[in-house]
């Protein structure tokens, strides 16, 4: 069985393409890119050949990874053994010693070819992590490997943010270097560390850890006539090559990355600009907030950075460097130091040939100017009198009050991103400021007491009321301030992944809001609803594995998912209940890496690095096991009779075998590979599918006849293949990112993309319509194996998904994660929003009944749907147009709807669905607007050609004609009173009179030669706001008062408002597919509704404005919720857990702990007694 690769390519690439792969404009510099070697690629590789133990710790994007790996080329070519570890791919906030060191060792073992790590740490793990590593490297690493060793660890500055000592770590590459003498073999292996920090970063103790010991290897810029060397990848693509690279030179000063980058730009996608123009748009416009380098330099001055107690300094001297002022460079000197790995500064040579600091090129000049100097000058002012209280214990005589307290309150105000510090003295401040106040109204009442003792009493009570007032205000700003702090955390953990976190931040921001006993500000919802809508679909948390979860799978019946969990046990839950779940626990020790029902649900397999896989009954009653030779079992599956197990090994074979036939020994099949990730059968059971750690997939025949055949044309990287329950095809997971689906006869793969990360498993729906991956970037997504539409994400986990799974039913998918959790997706739980499915084309229009029951959909299919908004039952569906509808209205009691199509008719229909609809007259254009009057005894219709017509509903004749002598009206409205209609006419809005008799008024809208687009009138009457496809609505007063209210920020090209029930906020549409809502004071920031992959094309409140009702381009409405009590209840239900005590100190120091959601256990008291032994399975 062989399927064919796709097509090759056209070889013809643009030339433009081709050079621009010669800059590596980021990361290692790849096959094809122009290296400039610089005299550090001598240095280092003299030194490590010669066994130093070197570092290189220089600012980012300057050639370190590209210098480590042209070294590590030449040291392979000198027959040195060369391995790499990045430390802040390991992790390090949650990492644990015996977890992290084992992760280093894992690493090196990897790339140089030796056993897994994990017997000799667990024949050792009495010594410690550091120890246990250090024995490792000269027991086993250098017994192995009889030539030289070089181990690059890079992102040393990672060791920063781990939760336990660093120091250890570098004590321990001190200490194996000082064994040379007494263990030569130890000079056959070195290090070289590489990263961003200052060596005197590295240690927190450095009379214990001095780092004194290697070589530092300095990474300059690039010289001029080095940049020269990029000259062959400009040839023939810009005019003077020569004259480009002295102008790339005078901006960049030999930037690595930044000269790379405007070169590619020169030649790629900004071809034809000059060199100003590209670093204008690149460095200095637009580009600058995206730019990581200039990111990254900002955010080192920044008063609380990364470098609090030095941000002064640092500041002072970049200062010092923008206005001229020369100083004299200091190798030894911190602040310097600090400065250079932040990317802002470099050494340079005065004519006298001394070395010098200076700002590093003219970008960063012009980046970060003297004005922005200024205004980081302002903050330091506020910065040092807290850095002045720390310092001192944080006490009274520090604290800061009138005018600086002024200036201090004024800084914080509106800022989302204060410390816990700043906060804290604030609030400090604060305390202080009100005491001293109290103290003198207190001495001014005793003065005023002593001269008129009759007011005293009067004067107390006003002044107590007064204060009581005050301290209800402060104690209101202070919630509604704390409430935009949790809020704005809440977004930043979603942004990160952190999607629980994330949930129980927005309640308690949502909390601290209701506390203030004002409404919910914008942030607070919107961050409430954003964590509410991080779940597309309704799921249930399988917790309480004490490590990864490296497979799930639901029972046949879908009543059970048992897991496998790193911890050494297997789990089986039963869904919907509280108990606990039944613990299949024999493997020991070894982690549990898969599980598999067999079909009638009766048995389960697991399969353990202990080399078993054991069979058991639901009830947790082992049922025999089943042994591998010298292998662990990688992988289990059952047949699709139950009558055959079979499992991958880490030896690189399969083994099947009949259960129940007692001592029958196995069918073994060797296919000369590493390890096997995974092995099934097909929905037969003839065929074995395999696929092994190399990425090559095999078809074995499930009896062993014949010889194991690989399959071609499957890509690079496949990490898990799978066949369809119901043909010859097979999903493959691809550690690009991609899933693909292959069939016999196909000549082209479907290719299913929207990761992140590599996909670790792809699996079919039972029906085979559809394909659930895992992804390393904590998600899961279903496809439709055609390949259309948008997939369903599901987001929740705070890990790695390692594997995901149908239920036979389909209904539901379970996860396993490396964040210690399962999760079960059901995927016809109403979510939020609620989705009301059933057009066959994108809508045009939606509108809600006055009662807020019923939901009508317009769309390009000729048909309307009316919905219940609860999404309960099946709709009614109304056809009858010829063309595609454009406008829908409920009559005011929501028995009558009106339709506008571009088949030229208005019709007036049921909304039981019952009788033929009744046309409205003749309309000789499309039907662009309709509404009922407030009274239902009129619907006025706007048609493209100018015309209004007002009919009288049920009452046969001629309608009242209304004619504008403008073409393309687009929106009518009546005002609240049913007296006069309201309409859009060129760029200015018409008041005429409902009965047709008199003169339109006319209302000036601001715009000149704008047409306007979108219209809508308050219930209050008191507002029209109108839209003309710019980023803004304006808001004009009925009466023609005043001056419009623009209300900016919305986006491009507003396409439709609508008003709120009370009358105080607008939901406005842009062509950027997004509704925002906001008040109509232009107060406060605006809540987004958004759906991915979706665009929005309409939007209005609900009648209790609690909810915002979209149309959109997918053919679905969705119900979105705006009110903050609702999205709390849902995000509680949706979170699974309440806060760790570690979080909440973390996050709340201030607050005693408590369950923020009551429906979930809080966190337990932490445990006094002594902690286990540390497992590193």
């Amino acid at each position: 069985m062989t399927f064919s690769a796709p097509p090759d390519l056209d070889q013809a690439k643009a030339s433009a393409g081709d050079h621009r792969r010669r800059f590596q404009a980021g990361g290692t510099v790849g096959d094809g890119a122009i290296y400039i070697e610089r005299s550090a690629d001598t240095e280092l590789f003299e030194a490590l050949l010669g066994g130093e133990l070197c570092y290189v710790l220089s600012t980012r994007q300057i050639g370190k990874s590209s210098l480590r790996l042209r070294v590590s080329m030449r040291l392979r070519a000198e027959q040195i053994e060369c391995a790499s570890v990045d430390l802040g791919a390991l992790g390090t906030d949650t990492a644990t010693p015996v977890g992290w060191y084992l992760g280093i060792a894992s690493e090196i073992a990897e790339q140089l070819g030796l056993e897994p790590p994990d017997e000799f740490w667990d024949a050792h793990w009495h010594l410690g992590p550091v120890h246990c590593w250090l024995r490792w490297l000269e027991d086993v690493v250098l017994v192995e490997i009889s030539s030289g060793i070089v181990l690059f660890i890079d992102e040393v500055d990672a060791t920063l943010s781990l939760p336990f000592s660093r120091d250890d770590f570098f004590a321990a590459i001190r200490a194996f270097v000082n064994r040379r003498a007494e263990r030569p073999a130890n000079a056959r292996l070195t290090f070289c560390l590489l990263g961003v920090a200052a060596p005197s970063e590295l240690v927190s103790d450095p009379t214990r850890t001095p780092f004194n010991i290697g070589r530092a290897i300095r990474l300059d810029d690039f010289t001029r006539a080095e940049v020269r060397g990029f000259r062959a990848g400009l040839e023939g693509l810009v005019a003077d090559p020569d004259a480009a690279l002295e102008a790339i030179f005078a901006w960049t000063s030999g930037h690595p990355y930044m000269t790379q980058r405007l070169c590619a730009d020169l030649v790629g996608e900004r071809r034809g600009l000059s060199v100003d123009e590209a670093v204008e748009r690149r460095f200095l416009g637009q580009g600058r907030a995206e730019d990581p380098n200039l990111r990254y330099a900002e955010r080192c001055l920044e008063p609380h950075g990364p470098h609090l107690a030095h941000a002064p300094k640092l500041l002072r001297l970049y200062t010092r460097l923008l206005d001229g002022h020369p100083v004299p460079a200091d190798s030894g000197d911190p602040i310097q130091l600090l400065l250079r790995l932040s990317g802002l500064c470099a050494e340079r040579a005065t004519a006298a040939g001394a070395p010098c600091l200076d700002v590093r090129n003219r970008i960063f000049r012009r980046a970060f100017d003297r004005a922005w100097a200024g205004s980081r000058e302002v903050e330091r002012a506020v910065t040092e009198p807290l850095l002045r209280w720390l310092s001192n214990g944080r006490k009274d005589d520090f604290l800061v009050g009138g005018a600086a307290l002024a200036e201090l309150t004024s800084w914080c105000d509106g800022r989302g991103d204060l410390s816990a510090e700043e906060r804290a003295f604030l609030t400090a401040c604060a305390r202080a400021e009100g005491e001293r106040r109290s103290m003198r109204r207190l001495l001014t009442v005793l003065a005023v007491a002593v001269t008129l003792l009759g007011g005293m009493v009067l004067v107390l009570l006003w002044q107590m009321g007064k204060e009581e007032q005050a301290l209800v205000r402060a104690q209101q700003e202070a919630r509604e301030k704390d409430a935009r702090r949790l809020a704005a955390q809440s977004a930043k953990d979603l942004s990160d992944g952190l999607l629980q976190r994330a949930r129980l931040l927005a309640v308690e921001a949502g909390l601290a809001a209701t506390a203030s006993g004002r409404p919910a500000a914008a942030t607070v919802v919107q961050a409430l609803g954003d964590a509410v809508r991080g779940a597309a679909v309704g799921q249930e948390v399988l917790a309480g594995h004490g490590g990864a979860v490296h497979d799930a799978a639901f029972s046949p019946d879908g009543r059970f998912v048992a897991t496998a969990s790193a911890d050494g046990a297997a789990r089986l839950f039963r869904l919907g209940a509280r108990d606990a779940p039944v613990l299949l626990r024999a493997h020991d020790p070894g982690g549990v890496v898969a599980v598999a029902f067999n079909h009638d649900g009766s048995r389960v397999a697991t399969a353990s690095t202990d080399g078993t896989v054991r069979l058991w009954r639901p009830d947790g009653r082992e049922d025999g096991a089943l042994h591998t030779r010298d292998a662990a079992p990688s992988s289990v599956a059952f047949s699709p009779d139950g009558s055959h197990v079979v499992a991958g090994t880490t030896n690189g074979a399969i083994y099947v075998w009949r259960p129940g036939m007692g001592d029958e020994p196995p069918l073994v099949v060797p296919l000369g590979e590493r390890l096997i990730r995974r092995a099934v059968f097909d929905h037969d059971g003839t065929w074995i599918l395999v696929t092994a750690i190399s990425g090559t997939v095999y078809v074995v025949r499930a009896d062993g006849h014949g010889a194991p055949e690989a399959l071609k044309g499957l890509g690079q990287g496949v990490e898990g293949a799978s066949y369809s329950p119901v043909d010859d095809r097979i999903a493959l997971a691809a550690g690009d990112g991609t899933a693909r689906i292959l069939g016999p006869g196909r000549r082209e793969p479907i290719v299913l993309r929207g990761h992140q990360g590599s996909v670790r498993s792809a699996a079919f729906s039972a029906d085979g319509t559809a394909v659930v991956t895992a992804s390393a970037d904590g998600t899961a997504r279903i496809f439709r194996c055609d390949g259309k539409g948008a997939p369903t994400v599901l987001v929740g986990h705070e890990g790695a998904v390692n594997s995901a799974a149908f239920s036979r039913d389909g209904t539901s998918v379970v996860t396993a994660s490396e964040d210690g959790t399962a999760r079960v997706w059901r995927l016809e739980a109403p979510g939020e929003p609620l989705l009301l499915h059933g057009h066959t084309g994108p809508l045009t229009s939606i509108a809600v009944s006055h009662d807020g029951s019923k939901i009508a959909t317009a769309g390009t299919d000729k048909t309307v749907r009316i919905f219940r908004a609860d999404g309960s039952g099946e709709p009614v569906v109304l056809r009858g147009h010829e063309d595609h509808l454009l406008s829908v209205d409920f009559s005011p009691d929501g028995s009558r709807l009106v339709t506008g199509s571009a088949d030229r008719t208005a019709r007036v229909w049921r909304t039981d669905g019952k009788g033929a609809p009744a046309v409205l007259g003749a309309h000789d254009d499309r039907v662009v607007g309709v509404a009922f009057s407030p009274d239902g005894t009129r619907i006025v219709t706007t048609s493209w050609n100018g015309i209004l017509r007002v009919f009288e509903d049920g009452v046969p004749g001629e309608p009242v004609v209304l004619r504008d002598e403008r073409a393309g009206l687009l929106k009518a409205a009546f005002s609240p009173d049913g007296k006069s209609i309201v309409a859009t006419s060129g760029p200015n809005v018409k008041v005429w009179p409902a009965d047709g008799r008199g003169a339109p008024r006319v209302l000036a809208s601001g715009y000149e030669d704008r047409a306007i687009a979108a219209l809508a009138v308050s219930p209050d009457g008191s507002h029209i706001a109108i839209a003309a496809l710019d980023d803004a609505v304006r808001l004009l007063r009925a009466d023609g008062e005043g001056q419009p209210l623009v209300l900016s920020g919305l986006g491009t090209s507003v396409r439709t408002v609508s008003f709120s029930s009370d009358s105080a906020r607008v939901v406005a549409v842009s062509s950027d597919g997004i509704a925002r809502v906001l008040p109509v004071d232009g107060q406060g920031e605006p809540i987004t509704l958004r759906a991915e992959g979706v665009t929005l094309t309409d939007a209005v409140f609900s009648p209790d404005a609690t909810r915002v009702v979209t149309a959109a381009n997918d053919g679905a409405a969705r119900v979105f919720t705006i009110a903050a009590e609702p999205l709390m209840t849902r995000a509680c239900a949706y979170a699974g857990r309440n806060f760790t005590r570690e979080e909440w100190a973390l996050l709340m120091p201030d607050i005693a702990y408590r369950a923020t959601c009551p429906e979930w256990p809080g966190a337990p008291e932490p445990d006094a007694g002594a902690a286990p032994r540390p497992s590193v399975r």
